[in-house]
This record gives C-alpha cells, sequence and structure tokens, in this order.
C-alpha cells in the first residue's frame, strides 16, 4: 500500500513538472479585438441649468444588457442611506449613444440626481451623483 501511494506521488508531482514547464513558441503578434460582449459602465453623467429646469445627460460605453434608465432627485444628504430619491424620468433603452432628461419641477437649494440603469437580470447599476444649487431670486 505506502509503494502504491509513493508511486502516485511521484507520478503526480512529474506530471505537475511537466504541465508547468513553458514550451518555446515563435514569436507571434496578437490582435485584440474588442469584445461584444462589454459590460456596461457610465462614460458620463453630467447636469446643468436648462431655461427654468436641469437637464441631466449620460452616456454608456454598451448598452448590452440594459433595458431602460430611472432618473432620480433628491434633496436631501446623498450620502445618507435614508435620504428620499423621487424619482424624475424613466425610459426605455435604445441603440442610442447618450441620453437626456430635463426636470423642470425644481425648487431652491440643492438638487442632487443620479441614474440608475436597469439591467434585462434584474439588477441596476447606478452612475455617480452630480448636485445642482438652484438660488431663489
Amino acid at each position: 500500500m505506502k509503494a502504491i501511494t509513493t508511486t502516485g506521488i511521484l507520478s503526480l508531482l512529474l506530471f505537475i513538472c511537466i504541465s508547468a514547464t513553458p514550451l518555446k513558441q515563435k514569436s507571434t503578434s496578437v490582435l485584440y479585438v474588442k469584445s461584444a460582449t462589454t459590460s456596461p459602465s457610465f462614460n458620463f453623467f453630467r447636469t446643468h441649468r436648462q431655461g427654468r429646469g436641469i437637464t441631466s445627460d449620460w452616456g454608456l460605453n454598451s448598452n448590452a444588457g440594459v433595458s431602460g434608465f430611472v432618473v432620480r432627485k433628491t434633496n436631501e444628504d446623498p450620502s445618507d442611506p435614508y435620504a428620499e430619491w423621487i424619482d424624475v424620468y424613466a425610459s426605455a433603452c435604445s441603440s442610442a449613444k447618450s441620453y437626456k432628461c430635463t426636470d423642470n419641477n425644481i425648487a431652491p437649494g440643492f438638487i442632487t440626481y443620479q441614474v440608475v440603469a436597469l439591467m434585462t437580470d434584474g439588477s441596476t447599476m447606478a452612475s455617480d451623483i452630480s448636485t445642482e444649487r438652484i438660488v431663489s431670486h
């Protein structure tokens, strides 16, 4: 039994050594092709005053797996986990490179916006936040 175990261990070690030894290969050039299954992420998200409202613009590096978007806002501290976020816009995802919406229901103070991408698998992906200061006149 001891001889069989020793033989098995030696065979395993020999196999590992042979498998780990690199083979000499001719140098070849490698062509990197951008994968069609790139996981989506936000390229940009920005907000700015436009007329009497605030316009949000955003874009993704890939729309693959994204079913729609929700733009939300808060007048509270956005880092507070209990802050109340209000949905101001919702749309389906299309083949567009960028998206835009305008929130005309604004009040003086600090308003923070965020875009949430709704994925086809039921998960979500949130953008960075953007805050605008509205001064009353």
